[in-house]
């Protein structure tokens, strides 16, 4: 088995308002596929359609050929982490305690947590860097250490498929490349398969081994992220002006802003 997820034909609405629209395509194991695109276009129903938390969906959307409609949450948590943009905590766990309910799913129902567990915890907090967090209560915490320990929580679940959401939304340039860089070790060294939600193009660029940009509830390029990133696709579907140039380094397509004051600038020396 070759696709850990695919997608067929997948339509979802709000009322009679249409966000997704006949989206179909497959992700391999152990790729990362970065879905794109401006606000509006259906990134975060797509994506809490794939996680299973939207219900009213019309087409399949299959994890390891099955139904994920037919997978039960306990059996869908012990192969899938979904991190969410926004999660609210309803009770003020410590951050230990918080992070820990990421191996509810690997353990019977009335098994107490073992050394496994503990193990885990400890490898999740150093890698995400919230070892200093553990006693800290959630409600403490900045946005982005709130954050990383949500993402913690998910490593903890040590899935076969990461589901992301804006993962560095809320998290300092450092953070989220370290972030990134854990996430691109981890799935080289355990083949993990992810699929992230992203607003920056530029991490989407260097991070991600295919994209999927979105225009209106369709897909509307998906390819390399030198494929998809093109100043011409950006300017079509985000309506600005661009410059895309190779990155010196890694050799990725990087997204230049252009501001109206810059552009009437160019365009008024190019006439002189």
């Amino acid at each position: 088995m070759k696709n850990v997820l695919e997608i067929r034909n997948l339509f979802c609405s709000y009322g009679a308002r249409r966000v997704i629209d006949g989206i179909s395509f497959a992700v391999e194991k152990g790729e990362f596929l970065g879905i794109i695109g401006p606000n509006g276009v259906g990134k975060t129903t797509l994506f809490r359609a794939i996680s299973g938390l939207l219900k009213s969906v019309d087409g399949k959307i299959l994890f390891r050929e099955k139904n994920v409609s037919e997978i039960s949450p306990r059996d869908f948590a012990s192969e899938v982490a979904v991190i969410p943009q926004n999660l609210e905590v309803p009770f003020d766990f410590t951050v230990e305690e918080f992070v820990l309910m990421g191996r509810f799913s690997r353990i019977g129902r009335f098994e107490s947590l073992k050394k496994r567990d503990y193990a885990v915890l400890d490898e999740v907090l150093c890698l995400t860097d919230t070892s200093s967090l553990r006693g800290r209560k959630i409600s403490e915490l900045s946005g982005g250490e709130k954050q990383r320990v949500i993402i913690a929580q998910g490593f903890a679940q040590e899935p076969s498929l990461l589901l992301l959401d804006e993962p560095t939304s809320a998290l300092d340039i450092g953070h989220k490349v370290r972030i990134l860089d854990l996430v691109k070790r981890l799935k080289k060294k355990q083949a993990l398969t992810v699929v992230a939600v992203f607003h920056d193009l530029n991490l989407a660029a260097g991070y991600c081994d295919r994209l999927i940009l979105l225009r209106q509830g369709k897909v509307f390029a998906s390819g390399a992220p030198e494929e998809v990133l093109t100043y011409q696709n950006i300017e079509e579907v985000y309506k600005t002006l661009v410059v895309v140039k190779e990155n010196p380094i890694s050799g990725n397509p990087c997204v230049f802003l252009v501001s109206e004051e810059e552009r009437i600038s160019h365009e008024k020396k190019r006439i002189d």
